[in-house]
């Protein structure tokens, strides 16, 4: 068997245990890139460069600032403050609440930006005598969270996992704020979507099943948030904002500055080591260091251009790259919104890489199409982490379809249509 043979063999095996989760993601991510170098497709530094990549220590340093700014209470004095501000009505809650979980879920984990909003919302519920109701906002707030989450590189793991795929490659990478010129519409569309239709929608949904939801949650987690620290509140945020004025500038590498992001947090006794290695997300650690291991193996090995080639005669000699655009990102959304999009993502991506240089154009309309569509999962509670953490307000599957499908259909076609006009073929 050639190595490009056998490297689409361990891809396929590969897409079957992301699509059905037997194992998880992460071990099979590592586990592909050991296949790799057992079967020797590529020598065992090619199979996990990955490791090493500016993209992974940028994922690490940030998920350790993110998580000292949670324990210091500083994201929750933020939201808490800006959202007492919108006063007892359930639309002017929501949409400042929809903005401010946008823009935090820009720069933190929006699984984390999601779970700090339920007890906030959850306490504002009980203390409203009824006028604010958790069902009809936190799911539109789950939807800001991934929404936002497309504003910059750090927000949601689709992009980290194009922008490692592309550096691995030898691209230029997507700079920091890149994904803003297609997360920020996104965003606001999904903020004009909730108030006219999502909102009354939800309304009307959840009419029969909210008596009692708050009151449960807060009796079996309590309503409390974490003790806030003054001091910790100030150097955290300070750090942070130390971090975004360093990727903003690009003085120094995006991963060097996450990672003195994390020393200066952990130095400061902002957060313990011992808490930072148990909040790190090690699953997307692996998945997207494995991913950028499976993209170079495909490389190296000519599997890719294989795949390519093959995908590219099943379509026809005459096809568009907005065709093969269209399709990639559209098999994207809809694998999204069954399964994990971190795997969906590290899925495609390889093979949106390698079709988009055996057509001969530009790699950036299709990673950045790719990217935006797998995180625009909101047609389904399994779609992304955030939609199923807010379950805890009383939504069945089916609702998420109803209030979600029809935004899920907008983003992509914002992000088919948007993509190539700033990014050409």
């Amino acid at each position: 068997m050639t190595p490009a043979l056998a490297s689409l063999v361990v891809l396929g095996v590969t897409l079957l245990l992301y699509i059905t989760e037997w194992i998880p993601l992460g071990v099979t991510a590592v586990g592909a890139c050991v296949a790799m170098a057992l079967l020797g497709v590529v020598e065992f530094p090619v199979a996990f460069s990955g490791f090493a990549s500016d993209v992974v220590f940028l994922v690490g340093g940030m998920v350790v600032v993110g998580a000292a700014l949670v324990e210091s209470g500083a994201s929750q004095l933020l939201g808490e403050a800006l959202l007492k501000r919108a006063g007892a009505s359930e639309r002017s809650l929501l949409w400042v609440a929809i903005l401010v979980a946008g823009v935090l879920s820009a720069f933190l984990n929006n699984t984390t930006v999601t779970a700090m909003f339920i007890p906030v919302i959850m306490g504002m519920t009980a203390s409203s005598g009824g006028r604010i109701r958790p069902g009809n906002v936190l799911m539109l707030i789950a939807f800001a969270t991934s929404a936002g989450g497309m504003m910059t590189l750090v927000g949601s793991t689709p992009p980290l996992i194009v922008q490692g795929v592309l550096e691995r490659s030898g691209f230029r990478p997507f700079g920091f704020f890149e994904f803003a010129w297609v997360g920020a519409p996104v965003l606001l569309i999904l903020l004009v979507y909730s108030l006219l239709f999502g909102y009354p929608v939800t309304q009307r949904v959840m009419a029969r099943r909210q008596p009692g939801i708050a009151a449960a949650w807060i009796a079996g987690n309590g309503a409390t948030l974490p003790p806030r620290n003054k001091r910790k509140i100030v150097i955290t945020s300070g750090v942070m904002l130390l971090c975004v004025g360093l990727f903003a500038s690009g003085t120094i590498p995006v991963g060097l500055t996450a990672m003195l992001g994390a020393v200066l947090v952990i130095a400061t006794g902002c957060i313990s080591d011992v808490a930072a290695y148990r909040r790190m997300d090690w699953n997307t650690v692996f998945v997207l260091a494995g991913s950028m291991g499976i993209a170079a193996a495909l490389d190296k090995s000519g599997g890719g251009r294989l795949l390519a080639d093959l995908v590219l005669q099943s379509l026809g000699p005459s096809v568009s790259p907005f065709t093969v655009l269209a399709a990639v990102s559209g098999l994207g959304l809809v694998l999204t919104q069954v399964t994990s999009n971190t795997a969906v993502t590290a899925m495609l991506a390889p093979i949106a890489l390698f079709l988009s240089q055996q057509m001969g154009v530009s790699p950036y309309p299709m990673m950045m199409a790719l990217a935006a569509t797998c995180a625009a999962g909101f047609a389904t509670p399994v779609a992304t982490p955030p939609n199923t953490l807010v379950l805890t307000a009383g939504y069945r599957f089916t609702d998420y379809l109803v209030v979600g499908g029809l935004l899920t259909a907008i983003s992509y076609g914002v992000v088919i249509l948007l993509v190539p006009l700033i990014w050409p073929f």
